[in-house]
């Protein structure tokens, strides 16, 4: 018996989809990135959460001792390692957004010059306007220590009402007037 042939239509290889590298390894890094980033904060957290683990039992072993010191410098220390791990955070936070915005920037490419400059120019502003926004916070970050330096200070050593107190408050006046001119002049910047 013959064998019956069976005609069939030649299997079409499928046509790979098209794949834009510059936007696939864009969205790639950017997201490997955040990973990174949020890794880096988490990292900072435990930090800052064993640090306040450490103060506090050198505050226990502190107050054991007679004649100790006030402990103020602790609380400093303290506050000082939050804030700076805040500031940190925020300069994190920054490289992301940077980061995103160009990968952003990659996806919405196009071959018109006039719009791609218009995008690289909104880029950079939206980049000054970032980078702005975090010294600002590492402005108010320092303001704050400071006046926590000087309002600790001034409790601790009992200074309220005489001339320390008085060169205390026109340093911290000093200061405040100092962070504010920055901030105007940051202001300045992006206007």
């Amino acid at each position: 018996m013959p064998v019956q042939k069976i005609h069939r239509e030649p299997e079409m290889p499928e046509i790979a989809e098209k794949v834009d590298f510059a936007e696939a390894t864009a969205r790639l890094f950017t997201a490997g990135l955040g990973r990174v980033a949020e890794v880096q904060k988490k990292s900072l957290d435990i930090a800052v959460q064993q640090h306040n683990e450490l103060l506090d039992l050198w505050k226990k072993v502190i107050q054991k001792v007679p004649g100790a010191p006030g402990m103020f410098l602790l609380d400093l220390d303290r506050t000082g390692f939050e804030r700076a791990a805040e500031t940190q955070k925020a300069t994190i936070d920054l490289f992301v957004d940077q980061t995103r915005a160009f990968g952003d920037m990659v996806k919405e490419r196009t071959g018109a010059t006039t719009k791609s400059g218009d995008k690289v120019v909104d880029f950079a502003q939206q980049g000054v306007e970032r980078a702005v926004a975090t010294q600002k916070k590492v402005l108010e970050s320092a303001a704050a220590q400071t006046r926590a330096v000087f309002d600790t200070a001034k409790q601790q050593f009992g200074v309220e009402g005489g001339p320390v107190e008085a060169a205390a408050d026109s340093i911290q006046r000093g200061m405040s007037a100092i962070v504010d001119a920055q901030k105007e002049l940051l202001d300045l910047t992006i206007r």
